[in-house]
């Protein structure tokens, strides 16, 4: 059953809770500019194990992304056979999945470590940061926070419609595959629909939670450095200096 709470931020306590969202968004970014850039072993082992240790030190059960990876099996076998055919050796083919499932984890990591506020506002620098785009602050950061209310409203009426009973029967027990994907193509719609409702319903109390000048302590943006923060800037970037000198 799809439950919100086992994809969404975890208050537990540890060094990566206190590292700074925008720092750990840097770092996600350097994960796949070294994805991306030449194979090495030194490097790609380097690299998946800064995530591993991410896990580790997060505090947070292992089961939880366990279970973000199963629910992207369906995922990793289409692009297995993908890859298969387009003539891959089986190595090549493991290290692309290896790549993809530990991406999946950091960017688990972030969200299980990080209130989606923070990440809203955290992107927001970064964009700002860069100059990509001539919107303000606040809008990209609502723009993003957004998103994550949109995913977590689908996935309560996803559960609600097509999951729970609404749905269930004699008549649904009893069809084949073609028929129950029929039934439940046809309940798609109201789950849509819902959605939109509830993010109308939220929406207000994203953004006073945001920007209004007696917002809450615990909603408040992070913007000083602690020490995990240089740690964690010194480990990203000794990996793209080793790429520098040893690799490329």
């Amino acid at each position: 059953m799809l439950n919100r709470f086992m994809y969404s931020f975890c208050g537990e306590v540890s060094c990566v809770h206190r590292i700074n969202p925008v720092i750990k968004l840097l770092g996600l970014f350097v994960y796949v500019l070294i994805c991306l850039l030449r194979f090495d072993n030194i490097l790609f082992v380097c690299n998946i194990s800064f995530v591993f240790m991410l896990m580790l030190l997060s505090n947070i059960d292992m089961m939880r992304y366990l279970k973000v990876v199963w629910r992207l099996k369906y995922v990793i076998i289409i692009a297995y056979f993908m890859m298969y055919h387009f003539n891959m050796d089986l190595i090549n083919m493991n290290i692309v999945v290896f790549k993809f499932v530990f991406f999946v984890l950091y960017l688990s990591v972030i969200v299980f470590t990080t209130t989606r506020e923070s990440i809203g506002k955290a992107c927001s620098k970064i964009v700002n940061l860069f100059n990509l785009v001539g919107l303000g602050e606040s809008r990209i950061s609502i723009f993003i926070i957004d998103l994550f209310v949109y995913a977590q409203c689908f996935m309560e009426s996803y559960k609600d419609r097509i999951i729970n009973s609404e749905i269930k029967g004699i008549v649904y027990n009893h069809s084949n595959i073609i028929e129950k994907w029929k039934i439940k193509a046809s309940n798609f719609k109201f789950v849509l629909d819902d959605t939109k409702e509830k993010m109308l319903a939220r929406k207000n109390d994203m953004k006073y939670r945001m920007y209004d000048n007696k917002v809450k302590k615990k909603y408040r943006y992070k913007n000083k450095l602690c020490v995990f923060d240089y740690i964690y800037v010194i480990l990203n970037i000794g990996m793209i200096v080793f790429y520098i000198l040893k690799v490329r």
